[in-house]
Formats: structure tokens, C-alpha cells, sequence
């Protein structure tokens, strides 16, 4: 069923979303759409114009993306954690027409004008005769999501209607979304993860959906302690951030937040590896296993472990429904063993805006070429590392950076890492461990002897250094090539 005939087809008084001002009913979030639309329409000169919107955390970021699909614009979500000049770009890149600000942004708004002579529309305090919704073509491109920057650039990805669809369809079907659901959303909504699990899922579901306007571990703890909810999806850096928490707090705060954990349905995870000893110490607190999801911004999500199946932390799942995925080698010859994910569905995006030439390399036949390296494993595929960046030759061996990590991960003292390649004339890439301790007590000499006993000789890090942080990308991946970076200044320090 067409999205929008799904939405309508809820009952209008039942909650759809839940923010910082109150309940939002499904007929709500309608009305105020159409009204907007209508607004949009009146202004509104160029055939199929990019409309820019600040997608935050709340129902008017929800009535702002419904409003520009009914007045036949393709929308543009800006993230707004992001600084004004990040907004600015992304304007620049699709040549938006129009920006639908919220109250309070008018300041932003004003500048963003100014510099990128775009049209800017207040999302509130507007009269209108709605008009009448439209059918949405499957065809028509809906919404330009953009890469959350493993790339040197930021990759707008555009996504049809059709496209969205199937991805939420695909979701809907695989995690038993029903409308007695309710979701916990702490995620970005202008990324794919909490545009499409999250929000989408939500409204084609009639379910509901809290919005929280701000990450913070407590006040997250706090609404899970409610039992309130069924879902919650969040990237690995958010549980481990839970897990830090909960690991502080007092023991009656421990009893009622693992009780409202154990509530859940689904605790959902993806965008990034998953540690082996988040996954533990969740299925420890909880009696749950996380349930692990693979996806990209192209290609929405591809791979998932069963709500009822096995959950192991090093494997991403199987191919979700309508999804065909593949394996081959550097000559695009399928393999048995590992190569090169690549993937096919009704779910992929059209194209990268404005990027032809990428986009003509990025296809082979149909197959779209993920850049990242998995091996099958008892029917669930396992997730080896990025091609460029995650795949070391060092040596004449290949290594996965992934696997180190997570043997890193399981030692006492670490409370997270990342595995880079570094140049080195002798073996053409080094092994560099960079190691965020639990304390400033840590023995990196100790931390390879320790290592020796996990991993071949081939496998150890030649370099080790240690940081209070790692570098992440707006939605928690780690930025190794911000990593990169900084490792390559004179003033930092190495174990050799």
C-alpha cells in the first residue's frame, strides 16, 4: 500500500508521535502537512524543486517532510547538530530552492538566505485551504539523504518513493512492526538509520514514536525504566555510553532501568561494528541479545539478524526480504569465500546527485558495489572492514582491521579502539593501534604481550599509541580518516 494512503489509513486520533510539546495524533500530523503543503504550493514557481527542512527530533521536522512530499518537492534534510556552514554546503550541492525553518531559527534561516539566495518559509502559523493528497509516483525522486562522511565528501543519495517504500515495507515485515509498538527514537533524522527504522517504520506501522530532542544516557535510561517501549535502535557508541552509565549509577537506578531494558522487544543496532563486549554486557543486563542490522545510506538496510533466530556479535545476518546480495573478487567474479559485498533490490537509491561519472563506477549490471569485505559464516554474513580503509596489506598479508578491534576490545583496560594502516616503506602499510583506556593505567607493552596470545604475528601492531577519544562522524562511526590525520602530527607519540 502507497505510503501516504498507509498514513491516512490509521486512525486519526491515535498517537503518532510523542516530543518535548506534547501528543501528536496521526489526523494531526495530516492537517498540519496539508496546510503547509498548501503554503509551499503558493510559492512554490520551479517544476520539482529541492526543499531544504532542519529534521529535528520533533513533530514539526515530521509535518515539514510530509508537507514538502505533498507539494511535490523533494526534500532535503539538514541535520541540526550540524554547524550552519554544513547546512550551507548541502544547499549549495542540490541547488535548493527553498529552507522550511522552525521557531527560533529564524536567525540561521536569514544567513542561509543571504548567502545561498534561497527562499525561506516559516514552518508554523499558517492558514490555508489544504489541498487534496496526492499519489505519491514510485518513480519520482522523494528525499536526497546524504553520507555521513566516511567519504572525503558527504555523497547526496537520492532516494524514490518507490525506494523508501520498499525499504520500510522490507523493515516492517522483518521486525514484526505492528501499531501497539512503541519506539524510543534517538537517532538523527536526516541520516538513513532514524529517517527509515525509525520514523517511517513508525508512521507506516501506526504505531508511535517518542522523540528525544537530545541524547543523554540518564534521561534515555529513565524513559526505557517506564516500560513504556517495545523498540529502541541506536548505534554500538550509544549502548556503550548506556552501559558506562548504568556501570555508575546507584543500585536501585540498576534494578529499574534493567528492568525497563528487559522490556523490550527489540534492542536494535547498526551503522557501525559492534563490540563483542557491548554485545555481552547487554545480553548480561538484559537476558536480550542485541539485534544486529547491516545497511547503507544506498542501499537502506540489507542484512539482520531474526527476531527469533541467533544472535552471534560478530555477524550481521542474513538478507533481508527482496534483497540479493553477493560476493566477489577484485575482478567481480563471485566467490565462495571473501570478497566484496555487493547488493541488489528494489530499495536502491536512484543515484548520487550530480555525480554521473561515480555513479556509472558504483553499479556493475544491476550490482551495486558496497566497497566493503564480508565472508559467509553458517548462513550469516560477517563484515571484514571497508575496502580502502578497513582491508591493511602489510606484508604480503591481508588483514582485517576488524578483527583486531574486537580482539582489543575483550582486553580489561580497553575501552575502545581502532585499527588503521599507516604507511610504511618496509612492510607497505604498518598495523597502528590507536587504545582508549578505562584509566590512564595502562601498559601498552603489556597490551601487545596480551595480544600475542590472540592473534598470528602478521596481526600484531607494529605501532600503538594512546587517546582520550576517538574521532566519530555525526552518527558515531568512528572517523578513522579524521584518525588519519591526526596520527600523521609531528607531536604524536608511538609504542614501536
Amino acid at each position: 500500500m502507497p505510503f501516504l494512503s498507509q498514513l491516512i489509513g490509521h486512525p486519526a486520533d491515535s498517537v503518532a508521535v510523542i516530543d518535548e510539546t506534547g501528543e501528536h495524533t496521526y489526523g494531526e500530523l495530516i492537517e498540519q502537512a496539508r496546510i503547509l503543503s498548501a503554503v509551499l504550493k503558493q510559492q512554490i514557481e520551479a517544476e520539482r524543486p529541492f526543499i531544504a527542512f532542519l529534521a529535528g527530533r520533533d513533530a514539526l521536522s515530521v509535518v515539514s517532510l510530509l508537507a514538502i512530499w505533498l507539494a511535490d518537492g523533494i526534500a532535503v534534510p539538514l541535520d541540526p547538530m550540524m554547524p550552519v556552514p554544513e547546512w550551507e554546503w548541502r544547499i549549495r550541492d542540490v541547488d535548493a530552492n527553498y529552507l522550511i525553518y522552525a521557531p527560533g531559527k529564524e536567525g540561521d534561516a536569514n544567513y542561509l538566505m543571504q548567502r545561498c539566495g534561497i527562499a525561506i518559509i516559516k514552518a508554523t502559523g499558517h492558514e490555508a485551504a489544504p489541498p487534496n493528497l496526492i499519489t505519491l509516483d514510485q518513480q519520482k525522486e522523494a528525499v536526497v539523504i546524504y553520507t555521513s562522511g566516511t567519504s572525503r565528501y558527504p555523497r547526496g543519495v537520492v532516494h524514490t518513493f518507490g525506494s523508501i517504500e520498499a525499504q520500510v515495507k522490507t523493515l516492517c515485515q522483518a521486525w514484526n512492526w505492528s501499531p501497539e509498538d512503541r519506539l524510543l527514537h534517538v537517532l538523527p533524522i536526516a541520516h538513513i538509520h532514524g529517517l527509515v527504522c525509525g520514523l517511517l517504520c513508525t508512521l507506516a506501522a501506526g504505531a508511535s514514536c517518542e522523540l528525544m530532542p537530545s541524547f543523554k544516557t540518564e534521561s534515555v535510561w529513565e524513559q526505557l525504566a517506564s516500560r513504556r517501549f517495545s523498540l529502541f535502535t541506536a548505534v554500538p557508541a550509544i549502548y556503550q555510553y548506556m552501559l558506562d552509565s548504568w556501570s555508575k549509577s546507584t543500585e536501585q537506578q540498576q534494578g529499574n532501568w534493567q528492568r525497563g531494558a528487559s522490556a523490550l522487544r527489540l534492542a536494535i543496532v547498526g551503522s557501525s561494528p559492534l563490540p563483542p563486549s557491548v554485545h555481552n554486557q547487554w545480553q548480561k543486563l538484559t537476558g536480550k541479545p542485541l539485534l544486529t542490522r547491516y545497511g547503507l545510506t544506498e542501499a537502506g538496510m540489507v542484512l539482520s539478524q531474526q527476531e527469533h533466530g541467533e544472535r552471534r556479535p560478530e555477524c550481521l545476518g542474513s538478507p533481508l526480504p527482496g534483497v540479493s546480495v553477493r560476493l566477489v573478487d577484485e575482478s567481480g567474479n563471485e566467490v565462495n569465500g571473501v570478497g566484496e559485498l555487493e547488493v541488489r533490490s528494489p530499495q536502491m537509491f536512484k543515484g548520487y546527485h550530480g555525480k554521473d561519472d561515480l555513479n556509472q563506477r558504483v553499479f556493475d549490471h544491476g550490482w551495486f558495489r558496497t566497497g566493503d569485505m564480508a565472508m559467509l559464516d553458517h548462513e550469516q554474513y560477517r563484515l571484514l572492514g571497508k575496502r580502502s580503509i578497513d582491508i591493511i596489506k602489510t606484508g604480503g598479508y591481508r588483514v582485517s582491521a576488524l578483527e583486531i578491534e574486537a580482539m582489543l576490545d575483550a582486553h580489561p583496560g580497553i575501552r575502545e579502539c581502532a585499527i588503521l594502516g599507516t604507511p610504511c616503506d618496509r612492510l607497505g602499510e604498518a598495523i597502528c593501534a590507536c587504545v582508549v583506556p578505562l584509566s590512564r593505567h595502562i601498559d601498552l607493552k603489556e597490551v601487545r604481550e596480551w595480544l600475542c596470545m590472540e592473534v598470528a604475528s602478521y596481526k600484531l601492531p607494529t605501532k600503538m599509541t594512546l587517546l582520550e577519544q576517538l574521532p566519530r562522524t555525526p552518527l558515531g562511526k568512528i572517523d578513522k580518516q579524521g584518525l588519519k590525520r591526526e596520527l600523521s602530527s609531528p607531536s604524536q607519540t608511538f609504542l614501536t
